[in-house]
């Protein structure tokens, strides 16, 4: 998967993610999601962090506390706030670049 795409879909969260959203909620919501996608895409953890850290410049911080996190931790970062509802609407916008 190349960095392009990668970093789209970082931005596309962002992007998409409600307006009543802090920024820091906001980011969280990107970084948690963008870790759920990338390693569903079979993404190592070395290269997911090195990415979102190295390349696009999140939150040294939120990536590693979210980085370890199994599927159903990550979910419910993502989940409570912003419900599967967002992430449905996130997958079927990028679908078609996949």
């Amino acid at each position: 998967m190349n960095k392009t795409f990668m970093s789209g879909y970082y931005q596309g969260v962002i992007e998409t993610a409600p307006a009543t959203l802090s920024a820091a909620k906001t980011e969280q919501l990107a970084i948690t999601m963008t870790i759920l996608h990338l390693r569903h895409a079979g993404i190592n953890i070395t290269s997911i962090h090195d990415f979102l850290v190295s390349d696009l410049h999140a939150n040294e911080r939120l990536v590693n506390k979210y980085i370890n996190l199994n599927a159903d931790e990550l979910d419910n970062y993502s989940s409570p706030s912003y419900g599967n509802r967002f992430q449905s609407i996130i997958i079927l916008i990028l679908l078609p670049f996949s």
